[in-house]
């Protein structure tokens, strides 16, 4: 038999109405669309609450059975819900039941169309309900009682009612997820919760990018130090606003505080009872700040805390407590070794006895650390608050103005230049001679001669290969490679190709084309296929063998910098090849007079020659001195310090023979 939607509709409003016992319903197995069991227990009990408060408010659908019983065929949750409600005493066994009684032909299709043809509550007109009940004089708990809820749940549910009308019509056309409803929500200035939705790009509307926007100025009770330093409760006390996120976890306690001046205030308030008891401590001046800017504080040099010999009672403590901890460490190195997965219990008490006895310790080599009176004395202290939401302090901080009577007082001490390490002093800065640039191409120039050098020197570079391997293998784990089939992995760059890139003029000098020779000596020797080269090296000799590892190896060394150093990276190999860049480079108009000033150029002849010959060029413009001074030292052996070896450290000092003829166009001396 079909039926229509009208027809079914008609059928059932035309069905015996009737009252029925509990216990004479029983649900139908033949006539029942829904499975017994299939309904979520949560969804039971809250049907089961909204019943025991209001009674049943749509009739059960029911067939007649045997021995006087009613099947249920639609009505399966109530009649679980009844069910409950029965069991726990609520409801007396023969609780009168509204049902529609129907024919046995038209049960199944009764019960396929209540649960096909009903239409769910839109989870909007659910919180708009909620609200009208509170609007209407219920209780929280009223409201959450009738319907088997918390009463959390209760006001999550009238917060969501409370969200921009604007808004809770895009919730209802899909455009807006609940999760993101939620967080909308947890703001109550509908202005701001527009505002924020509309802000966000559509791929980036989430809900912890939406949190992070609406928590702009406020200040998290549980992240944020400064209020977890002065706490919820003092900043609501003295007046301060706060905003409850209802969609926080239930027990979480988190809450954002509004009022950034206040909490300052109430911070500063509280740091300052520190204060007294810093000042108190001997130091210069305490400054209070409740977030710490290190930026603040750069030029602000640091006095280090001095180590004192400890007393005879602390030196006992220090060796009992060492004994302790080695006796502790070897038991759970026992326990390690002979019950490696049993007894954990005694294992992870030994671990904490080690580890309060290293604490102890610990603690008290600290007590020996302690600042030298007199230097206090000139240095201050910032009292703050910490990134853990603590009281702290920085102290041992030394103003610009203070550090020349530092230092004098750092030698009176007794201390001399020793002082002068228990501060934490920048060098003073000064103008470099050479520019970045400049000393990135004259150490591209250095680097291209000790690889030429290394080419007639196959012992160095073995040697040099070695320790290079000995170092980043055996010193520093941490670098191993895993995951790697290879039997050997070594790392290498090719520099003497990127040196170009470095000194335009590389190209030209006699280092380059020394290497650029010999790779293209190799190129033309080494087999054509990768395959091939492990099989054609072991066919060598062993001096072809070591004169590739030569190449190779000089083609590896580094050492491009662009600042001045004392000491280079390369000084080591350069010592050991013998360099000498006289051999490798000259100073000319373009290798360096054009890169520097004409002060530099006056201070290269002062240095080279004397101060008679410097006093020359002062008058001359920056181009006619460079060419000068180029002329002048053509073949002399000058060179800038970055390029001087021990080897020629000396001789690059020493002025040209007197009788080098130096061609100077007399012209160009004019003023």
């Amino acid at each position: 038999m079909k039926l229509s939607k009208t027809e079914l509709q008609a059928a059932l409003e035309t069905s015996p109405r009737a009252s029925v016992p509990f216990n004479k319903l029983v649900l139908s197995t033949e006539h029942q669309v829904r499975a017994a069991g299939t309904t979520p227990r949560s969804s039971i009990a809250e049907l089961a609450a909204s019943i025991l408060q209001n009674n049943i408010l749509q009739n059960l659908i029911v067939v007649k059975g045997a021995h006087g019983m009613f099947e249920v065929c639609a009505g399966g949750r109530r009649l679980e819900a009844l069910t409950l409600l029965v069991n726990s005493g609520d409801l007396p066994t023969n609780y009168p039941v509204p049902v529609l009684i129907v024919p046995v032909e038209q049960a199944l299709i009764s019960s396929l169309s209540e649960n096909t043809l009903h239409i769910p509550m839109h989870p909007a007109d659910e919180y708009a309900a909620f609200a009208k009940l509170i609007g209407e004089g219920k209780s929280v708990e009223d409201v959450a009682a009738s319907f088997g809820l918390t009463p959390l749940v209760v006001k999550r549910r009238m917060k969501l009612a409370s969200v921009s009308p604007k808004l809770m019509t895009e919730f209802r056309a899909g455009a807006i997820g609940l999760d993101c409803l939620m967080v909308l929500a947890s703001v109550d200035d509908h202005q701001r919760q527009e505002q924020t939705w509309a802000g966000v790009p559509t791929w980036s509307r989430r809900p912890e990018t939406l949190r992070r926007l609406l928590a702009q100025g406020e200040f998290d009770s549980n992240s944020d130090p400064v209020a977890r330093f002065v706490g919820v409760e003092a900043y609501q006390k003295a007046g301060g606003a706060v905003r409850r996120d209802l969609f926080c976890e239930e027990n979480d306690d988190k809450v954002y505080l509004l009022d950034a001046q206040l909490l300052e205030q109430l911070a500063l308030d509280k740091l300052q009872d520190e204060v007294a008891l810093v000042t108190a401590a001997g130091w210069k001046w305490v400054d209070v700040r409740v977030r710490l800017d290190h930026d603040e504080y750069v030029k602000h040099h640091e006095l280090r805390k001095t180590s004192r010999a400890p007393s005879e009672h602390e030196a006992t403590m220090l060796a009992d407590l060492e004994a302790r901890l080695t006796v502790v460490r070897d038991q759970l190195e026992e326990v390690d070794r002979t019950q490696p997965e049993s007894d954990e219990d005694a294992y992870s008490m030994l671990e904490g006895q080690a580890d309060d006895l290293q604490t102890q310790i610990d603690n008290l080599q600290e007590s020996q650390q302690c600042w030298s009176a007199d230097l206090m004395a000139l240095t201050g202290c910032v009292v703050h608050v910490g990134s853990d939401g603590r009281l702290a302090r920085k102290c041992g901080l030394m103003r610009p103005e203070d550090r020349s009577a530092m230092v004098k007082a750092a030698r009176a001490a007794g201390e001399g230049s020793a002082g002068e390490q228990s501060m934490s002093l920048p060098a003073t800065k000064t103008r470099p001679v050479h520019s970045d640039k400049l000393m990135r191409q004259l150490t591209a120039h250095r680097v291209a001669a000790i690889q030429a050098e290394l080419l007639a020197q196959p012992d160095i570079a073995l040697a040099a290969i070695t320790a290079h391997l000995a170092i980043e293998l055996m010193t520093d784990v941490y670098r191993r490679s895993y995951g790697y089939a290879d039997a050997l992995r070594l790392s290498a760059t090719n520099i003497h190709t990127g040196l170009q890139s470095e000194a335009d003029d590389v190209r030209a000098g006699a280092a380059w084309q020394r290497m650029d020779a010999e790779r293209r000596a190799w190129v033309a020797r080494l087999p054509q296929s990768p395959d091939r080269v492990f099989s054609w090296v072991l066919e060598q000799d062993k001096a072809t063998v070591l004169q590739l590892l030569t190449f190779l190896t000089a083609s590896t060394v580094t050492g491009v910098c662009g600042e001045e150093r004392d000491q280079q990276g390369t000084d080591a190999l350069a010592g050991a090849v013998g360099l000498d860049m006289r051999k490798w480079w000259s100073a000319t108009k373009a290798s360096y007079f054009n890169h520097v000033s004409k002060g530099r150029v006056l201070e290269v002849i002062t240095q080279a020659m004397d101060a008679a010959a410097a006093q020359r060029l002062v008058a001359l413009k920056k181009d006619a001195a460079a060419s000068w001074a180029a002329n002048v030292l053509a073949n002399s052996g000058w060179l800038p310090t970055c390029l001087r070896t021990r080897a020629t450290a000396v001789a690059g000092d020493e002025p040209p023979r007197t009788d080098q003829k130096i061609n100077v166009d007399e012209s160009s001396m004019a003023a």
